[in-house]
């Protein structure tokens, strides 16, 4: 998720484990903490830019680095807090690790997918419940959060606020669980109906809401990509073709950032080719406008031609695109038009 919605859930979260203790300070630090995992953006320092795509939810979101960032952190903070003896080692090792697992239960529900179990294993976990930055999730949480900490150090509506704002995020997150189950049976009959074979299918929300989704299958010639909206009139889901085309990969197949690029994407690829240059597409990130077009670009665009021309793979910005158009007809697509 945003950094914003990770401030906002730390937040709430250092209040609910040790507001009483420590008053506000509690929401300061459950803040500062849930927002630790998502330090590994400073791995585009010194990572290739295929590295840092691996590396980015990856050892720093695992069960591993939990357990010593909690230790570690919770020794210092005994240490500097010593005098308070009804706050102890356990009580701060408790605080650290529900934090750093609330950050990494939020992301887990998004498409990008966590390594949990780094370094043992390089599989990413990933549910697609929501997408990365949902304002449905987000602003009514913030809304919470904020008058908890306007109100007064003692004050009782400080916990409830922040008790309500973790219960409408957690009914919101449990609905957008229910809309994936939903959504996924509409695209399986969709496609049984019409006979189409698939090894599996993937649904997804598309950008800023829980309404419109994306769905996409994996077989050995390449994909089929649909969108459904939950206002839609009819439970049917027309899916477009889309072709692998491996065989343009292949004078790049022995590069370790290609190698890189097919285990994060677990198949789920498409190999372009615009003039000379061979773009590998990640089709776990969507399209720019594809509920509108049948011909649009992937989000995720890695130039395998020119290895250091890919800073910006995940960088909307750089498609010549008017965002208000694309809200606009992504609007009207999730209104079932």
């Amino acid at each position: 998720m945003d950094s914003l919605t990770h401030l906002v859930l730390g937040a709430a979260v250092g209040e609910v484990l040790a507001g009483k203790k420590i008053g506000r300070k509690a929401m300061f630090w459950g803040a500062l903490v849930n927002t630790i995992p998502d330090l590994d953006v400073l791995g585009g320092l010194f990572l290739s830019d295929a590295h840092q795509v691996m590396f980015h939810r990856g050892i720093t979101h695992s069960f591993l680095f939990v357990g010593i960032c909690s230790f570690v952190l919770s020794w210092f903070f005994h240490l500097l807090w010593q005098g308070k003896k009804e706050w102890g080692l356990l009580d701060w090792f408790l605080f650290f690790a529900f934090g750093l697992l609330s950050h990494d239960l939020l992301d887990s529900l998004t498409g990008y997918g966590i390594g949990w179990f780094e370094p043992f294993s390089h599989l990413r976990v990933s549910f697609n419940s929501i997408f990365v930055a949902d304002p449905f999730y987000t602003l009514p949480f913030l809304i919470c959060i904020l008058l908890a900490l306007y109100a007064g150090k003692k004050s009782q509506r400080r916990r409830r606020f922040t008790h309500f704002g973790l219960f409408i995020s957690t009914i919101y997150l449990f609905i957008t669980l229910v809309n994936h189950y939903f959504v996924y049976h509409v695209a399986e009959k969709s496609l049984l109906r019409k006979h189409f074979s698939f090894d599996h299918l993937i649904v997804t929300p598309t950008p800023l809401n829980n309404f419109l989704w994306m769905a996409y299958t994996h077989d050995s010639l390449g994909s089929r990509i649909g969108y459904y909206s939950l206002l839609d009139k009819s439970p049917n889901i027309e899916f477009r073709r889309k072709y692998r085309n491996d065989s343009l990969l292949t004078p790049f197949n022995h590069l370790g950032d290609v190698k890189i690029l097919k285990l994060i994407s677990n198949g789920n690829y498409l190999i372009t080719k615009e003039g000379k240059d061979i773009y590998f597409n990640d089709l776990r990130f969507g399209e720019m406008s594809g509920w509108d077009l049948s011909d649009t670009n992937f989000v995720f665009k890695f130039n395998v031609s020119t290895l250091d021309s890919n800073g910006y793979a995940l960088n909307r910005m750089k498609y010549n695109v008017s965002y208000s158009n694309v809200l606009y007809s992504l609007t009207k697509r999730i209104m079932g038009k």
